[in-house]
């Protein structure tokens, strides 16, 4: 019996449908907004943008391009978004970055 079908039961001659109900499945993605925190990268008059590239790219894996644009928008706007996640992996990013000697926050969304 496929999904979406109710089988018959009899009860005392007559057909009845039994209907069983299945509770709602749940994904990562029904994960609300309140969830996700923002690893906010800052601007620094010490760290070259070399640096502060190679680093974007080690602790979140970005491609190059990506992390290159990150850098500069914190260098040019004083902060930059570098990634949106789940607390627990942004704690762990947020204190990567400050290991490699770069400004770095975590704020909830």
């Amino acid at each position: 019996m496929s999904k979406g079908q109710h089988k018959p039961t009899v009860v005392s001659g007559s057909v009845r449908t039994a209907v069983i109900e299945r509770p709602a499945a749940t994904t990562s993605t029904d994960a609300q907004l309140e969830d996700f925190f923002q690893v906010i990268l800052f601007n620094d008059d010490h760290n070259s943008m070399a640096h502060v590239v190679h680093c974007l790219m080690q602790v979140f894996a970005h491609p190059e391009a990506l992390a290159v644009k990150i850098m500069l928008e914190a260098h040019d706007r004083g902060k930059a978004i570098a990634e949106v996640e789940a607390e627990t992996p942004a704690r762990l990013h947020r204190d990567q970055l400050t290991s490699f000697g770069l400004t770095a926050t975590v704020a909830k969304v």
